[in-house]
């Protein structure tokens, strides 16, 4: 029997959200340095990776949206998938942020440019 995980704990149907959850802990010190909202963050996190193959795999098969028709209007609609997809991607990175997983992406340069110095925008 495999070993019990904090990962197998929270999804134990599911080995590859589980080795998922189990990677990003080990990033944030694994076992016990983790608490339990960052347990719950985390495993929110690996939800939305999952939820994010499946929207990426509506828009794969039904395209980014096209054209439909209304008796004898026709019209673009969208593909719900396309605007749930940017959401999710959003409220991800910000709760990656909170965790400490990514860099804010408004910090400054930590290298000098080509002139030697920092942009100053």
């Amino acid at each position: 029997m495999a070993e019990e995980t904090a990962g197998r704990r929270r999804f134990p149907d599911d080995e590859e959200s589980a080795a998922l959850f189990d990677a990003l802990a080990d990033e944030l010190g694994g076992g016990d340095a983790i608490r339990p909202q960052q347990a719950l963050m985390l495993a929110d996190v690996v939800r939305y990776e999952r939820l994010k193959a499946k929207l990426q795999a509506d828009i794969e098969q039904r395209g980014l949206g096209g054209m439909e028709r209304n008796g004898r209007q026709s019209y673009y609609k969208e593909n719900k998938s396309v605007g749930m997809l940017t959401k999710l991607m959003d409220q991800q990175r910000r709760m990656m942020q909170a965790l400490g997983l990514v860099k804010a992406t408004k910090d400054q340069p930590t290298e000098p440019d080509d002139d030697g110095g920092f942009d100053d925008f």
